[in-house]
C-alpha cells in the first residue's frame, strides 16, 4: 500500500458497499471524516444530498462546489422467497449478458457478506416499475441467510486493492471521484475560497440525486459545480494519461467558460510542471451529473478519471470484472482540483476566451 493517505482513502471507499437509495455505507464513512475535523461541517439536504464546507471560509452566494455521487450498479432486496432465495432489483446500467450465474455478495446489517448467485434475470420486470434500466433477479445461496427487503447486494468480486500503479476495486464509479473531492478538500484546509463538496444520492438511475438537489435549492444561482466522475476509457481517452477535463458527454457539452478556465489553470500546471499529464475529452461513455445541472440553469462541467471495466463489464471475457483506473491519475486530479480550488476565482476576474477572438480579429480582418 502506498504511504500516501488519499491513497487509503480511495482504497476504502472504491471497497464499501453502495447501492441507488443505499448509500448509508458510504455517508458513514464521510460522516466519520467530518467528526474527526474540528473545522468542517456537513448538512443534509431533505432527499440525503450532502454538502460539506469549512467553518473558517466565508460563506458565499457563488460558491465552487466539487461533486460526486455515492451509489453504484448494484442490487437492492425487493422480495425474500423464503430463507435461500432473493429476488432483488439490480439499479443500474449493467448489460443483461452479465449477469446469469455470476456470484453476489448480501450485505445485511454489520453481518459480514455472504455469497450466494445471480441465478436469472425475471423476464417481464416492467409490471413492477416504469424504471426503463429496472432489472428483476433471482439470487440463491447455499446456506440459510438472514435478509430483508432493501438490503444491498454487490458483485462479488476481490477486495480493493493498488498494484503495479493500478487500482483495482467494486465501486470506481463513482467512489474513486469522491475520493478524489474528499483530498482535495482536506488539502485544501487553509484555503481562504469558498470550496464546497456536494455528494448526491441516486445516480446510477438518472441521476435523481442531482435533480432532487436543484429542486430542492441545495446550490446557490450563482455556485460553480465541478463535477468529479470515472468515465469510459477509450483509444482516445487512454487509462494513465492523466485526468481529463471533459467538456461534454454522451448527451451536452458543458458551460464553456468554466471549461476554458480549468483548462487553462491545467495548462498552467503543465507549464510549471512537464511531466504532468492531464487530457482535455469529449466522454461520450455515459451522461453524467454535469448535463443534469446544466440543464437546470447552473453552471457545470466535469473533470473524469479513465476507467476501465466500466461499471464492472469486461468487454472481452464479457464477465463481470472490478473497475480500474491509474493511482497517478488520480493524484493528478487531485492536484488538479487543488489548483481549481485555489485559482478559479482569480482566474474568472480576468478576460475569457472572447477578448482574445476579439484581438485577433482586429488583427486579421484586413484579409476579409
Amino acid at each position: 500500500m502506498s504511504p500516501n493517505p488519499y491513497h487509503q482513502w480511495l482504497v476504502e471507499l472504491t471497497n464499501t458497499p453502495t447501492a441507488t437509495g443505499k448509500e448509508d455505507r458510504v455517508i458513514k464513512w464521510i460522516t466519520d471524516y467530518v467528526k474527526s475535523k474540528s473545522n468542517v461541517v456537513m448538512k443534509s439536504d431533505k432527499y440525503g444530498n450532502l454538502v460539506l464546507r469549512r467553518k473558517n471560509v466565508k460563506v458565499t452566494n457563488s460558491p465552487i462546489y466539487i461533486t460526486a455521487h455515492m451509489d453504484h450498479p448494484a442490487f437492492v432486496v425487493h422480495e425474500v422467497m423464503d430463507d435461500k432465495t432473493l429476488i432483488a432489483e439490480f439499479r443500474g446500467g449493467v448489460k443483461p449478458e452479465y449477469f446469469n450465474g455470476t456470484p453476489v455478495n448480501l450485505y445485511h446489517g454489520e453481518d459480514k457478506p455472504v455469497k450466494g448467485k445471480c441465478v436469472k434475470m425475471l423476464e417481464d420486470p416492467d409490471k413492477h416499475t416504469d424504471f426503463a434500466d429496472y432489472k428483476l433477479a433471482r439470487i440463491e445461496f447455499k446456506r440459510k441467510v438472514n435478509a430483508q427487503v432493501g438490503d444491498i447486494l454487490t458483485w462479488a468480486l476481490p477486495k480493493a486493492k493498488i498494484t503495479k500503479g493500478m487500482l483495482h476495486a467494486l465501486a470506481v464509479d463513482d467512489l474513486g471521484g469522491l475520493a478524489a473531492a474528499m483530498a482535495a478538500f482536506d488539502s485544501l484546509s487553509r484555503c481562504k475560497e469558498d470550496v464546497r463538496l456536494l455528494f448526491t444520492r441516486a445516480e446510477e438511475m438518472a441521476f435523481i440525486g442531482a435533480i432532487a438537489a436543484c429542486k430542492a435549492k441545495t446550490i446557490e444561482k450563482k455556485a460553480r459545480l465541478v463535477c468529479l466522475e470515472t468515465s469510459k476509457s477509450f483509444a482516445d481517452s487512454p487509462i494513465g494519461a492523466g485526468p481529463i477535463v471533459r467538456v461534454g458527454d454522451f448527451t451536452s457539452t458543458f458551460d464553456p467558460d468554466l471549461t476554458y478556465r480549468i483548462s487553462k489553470i491545467a495548462r498552467q500546471m503543465e507549464k510549471q510542471a512537464p511531466d504532468y499529464r492531464w487530457q482535455r475529452k469529449l466522454m461520450p461513455g455515459g451522461t453524467c451529473e454535469a448535463s443534469a445541472f446544466g440543464s437546470y440553469g447552473f453552471v457545470s462541467t466535469c473533470l473524469c478519471l479513465p476507467l476501465g471495466n466500466y461499471h464492472n463489464m469486461n468487454e472481452d471475457t464479457q464477465t463481470i470484472k472490478p473497475e480500474f483506473i491509474s493511482v497517478a491519475d488520480f493524484d493528478g486530479l487531485v492536484e488538479l482540483l487543488v489548483e481549481v480550488g485555489k485559482q478559479l476565482n482569480n482566474a474568472q476576474k480576468s478576460p475569457g476566451l472572447k477578448p482574445v477572438l476579439e484581438d485577433l480579429f482586429a488583427k486579421r480582418k484586413r484579409v476579409l
